[in-house]
């Protein structure tokens, strides 16, 4: 049986890596005013470690499923890391041919 994961879109990697870092940002701003030895605290620090795994292993697998010839301008390896925001962009037919990730562009 073929893995789920492998019907995972292009747009479905970059939706889930903008929720991930947004969900990521919101649990550090609890963890910032959490007492550091609270039980918010604890479980806070346990679930940012839990969702950079996930982030990890997503873009693993973004990386194993998505040929970097169908990646020109690499927008992958900024799906899951980092701080940048992706939006959409028009693409015409024959962009979105080669470039998997033709729908979308980085946020400055």
């Amino acid at each position: 049986m073929m893995d789920p994961l492998y019907r995972f879109t292009p747009w479905d990697h970059v939706m889930l890596g903008e929720r991930l870092r947004g969900c990521r940002g919101a649990i550090m701003d609890l963890l910032a005013v959490a007492p550091p030895e609270s039980e918010t605290s604890r479980l806070a620090r346990e679930t940012i470690a839990a969702v950079d795994r996930l982030r990890t292993e997503m873009d693993c697998h973004m990386q194993i499923t998505r040929p970097l010839r169908r990646d020109p301008r690499r927008l992958s390896r900024h799906v899951y890391g980092g701080q940048s925001h992706f939006s959409g962009c028009l693409a015409g037919a024959e962009e979105r041919a080669r470039d998997d990730f033709a729908g979308w562009e980085m946020e400055d």
